[in-house]
């Protein structure tokens, strides 16, 4: 939907291969963007009867409030003059109204009231879409198109008019603002699949609004050893992730991916390998397939673990 820090925009189709087609209940506990659901093919979840958005930075769930009601969301986007393609040199008045929203909703004392905000939604959804992947949106500067580029921002607000986005804005039932082990607890039953993209270890301090350090990690483990349900767990490899999550009890799968985040013209992207950890096995796969569950590289890159 919009660019944000660790998002799986790139990505999420890879994940939502693995996902049961059975669910009744989904949920991501960091939802971020939420990539993850609108990679899902919702026709492919017959049984699908609850959709749940869960993110403790009170932004992204304001804004989630306000895309329930699309319509009203767009009014607010199109009263911000955004910048034309084609508009150079840049006028100054944007990059003084980026400089001024951020200023304002990054305030320590900066409390979001009567959610949906709408206003709020619309110049927070400015700053995210006016700075590199949606980057430390707090801190980063504005960036100038320089008149060669369509704006995200003006990207994101044809997605509220258009029907396919719409229709996925308004199949969320529920959205959140809570602790991911409460959300957890409050949604989980033996039909609910939970997805969960925490702050990668020890790059927790790029996130904006969250307080997640190394407790958290291990409490994230802990909170998923007895669920009743189904989850799929992203992560980049660190010395302490096996000992909370045994390859001998969970299915662990690799692949390598280009970082959207070192992107820069003329360079070469460097790769990260995403981690999916998930407590199932894999739907469609058959004892047929034994050579693709013992760690071969499979040709895409892809590579499981599997000793259930």
């Amino acid at each position: 939907m919009l660019s944000y820090i660790g998002g799986k925009s790139r990505i999420g189709k890879w994940i939502v291969e693995y996902y049961p087609k059975d669910m009744e209940v989904y949920v991501e506990t960091f939802g971020g963007m939420f990539w993850c659901f609108y990679n899902m093919d919702l026709d492919l979840y017959p049984n699908l009867k609850k959709v749940v958005y869960n993110d403790f930075n009170p932004l992204n769930h304001n804004l989630f409030l306000c895309i329930q009601n699309p319509e009203e969301l767009l009014k607010e986007i199109e009263a911000i003059p955004c910048q034309q393609r084609d508009e150079f040199p840049t006028p100054p008045e944007y990059k003084e109204r980026f400089n001024e929203y951020q200023k304002e909703i990054f305030a320590d004392t900066f409390i979001i009231h009567n959610k949906p905000n709408y206003k709020v939604a619309a110049k927070y959804a400015y700053i995210l879409t006016q700075v590199f992947s949606g980057s430390k949106p707090e801190t980063s500067s504005y960036i100038d198109l320089k008149g060669k580029y369509k704006s995200k921002f003006l990207t994101f607000r044809d997605k509220l008019k258009n029907e396919k986005w719409v229709k996925k804005f308004l199949a969320v039932t529920h959205v959140e603002n809570m602790d991911f082990e409460d959300v957890i607890k409050k949604y989980d039953s033996p039909k609910t699949y939970i997805y969960l993209d925490p702050p990668y270890w020890k790059t927790e301090n790029y996130y904006s609004n969250h307080d997640f350090d190394r407790d958290d990690h291990e409490r994230l483990a802990e909170s998923l050893k007895d669920i009743k349900g189904k989850f799929s767990l992203s992560y980049y490899d660190f010395e302490i992730l096996e000992t909370w999550f045994p390859k001998d009890e969970f299915v662990w799968v690799a692949k390598d991916f280009a970082k959207a985040s070192s992107a820069s013209k003329g360079k070469k992207q460097n790769k990260g390998t995403e981690l999916l950890i998930m407590n199932y096995v894999i739907p469609g796969f058959t004892e047929l397939d034994k050579k693709t569950l013992k760690g071969e590289d499979l040709g895409d890159k892809t590579q499981l673990t599997l000793n259930l």
